[in-house]
């Protein structure tokens, strides 16, 4: 892919998520010891902001700033050309997700994002899969909490009761600090949730002409 500033983008670093996501990267970045990154966002003093909130143990790695909007296809295209990765986490996904994974695959850089939302999965992976598949191009999504894990606990119950089962029964208990009465979301996640339900029935169409062109094809699922 050619010498790239960063080893590791973070877009969307001032948002829910990605103010999350920065503090881990800072560790994991402290620990290597060579890990080059940078953080990515519309406002240059709010990414400052939350680089600035980061432990002073874990500040060696001198991260960089980007300027960069997923409405500027140009910004998406400069910052895409500066990484080997770009971990996205700008959201809802269904809005504004293609435009950086047609960024990253244009500049050779791998993508990661952290999205549940089904339908965007499964039509990026029906839109570019070949592409990604002949530029050698990682296209990885739903790499965030609420699919790992459900991913790995159906795997070790597949394994565990040595066979395929009807149905899984699972639950997850959140703590929070936030003083207001009631459970809490963030506004984006809510988005997703509100959107990805008003248009299941597309997803069915989708995954049939998945069906269609990868019935009888032995084919790594959406290059990964």
């Amino acid at each position: 892919m050619g010498d790239k500033s960063y080893d590791f983008i973070v877009f969307g670093a001032t948002g829910y998520t990605g103010k999350n996501v920065v503090q881990y990267v800072a560790k994991s970045a402290a620990e290597l010891g060579n890990l080059k990154w940078a953080v990515a966002g519309r406002n240059e003093s709010k990414l400052r902001r939350i680089l600035g909130q980061v432990p002073s143990e874990l500040n060696g790695s001198d991260p960089g700033v980007i300027v960069c909007d997923v409405a500027d296809e140009l910004s998406l295209l400069e910052m895409a050309s500066m990484g080997n990765i770009v971990l996205n986490c700008v959201g809802p996904y269904r809005f504004s997700g293609e435009a950086v994974v047609k960024a990253c695959l244009a500049k050779q850089t791998h993508h990661i994002d952290v999205s549940g939302e089904p339908q965007f999965l499964e039509t990026m992976q029906l839109k570019y899969h070949n592409e990604a598949k002949e530029k050698g191009i990682y296209v990885v999504g739903a790499c965030g909490f609420d699919s790992i894990p459900s991913d790995v606990g159906s795997s070790l119950v597949h394994k565990a009761m040595e066979g395929p089962v009807n149905s899984i029964e699972m639950y997850v208990e959140f703590g929070s600090s936030n003083t207001a009465k009631g459970p809490g979301v963030n506004f984006a996640t809510w988005q997703s949730a509100i959107h990805g339900f008003a248009h299941a029935n597309e997803l069915k169409v989708t995954l049939e002409i998945l069906i269609v062109m990868f019935n009888g094809l032995n084919l790594n699922p959406w290059y990964s």
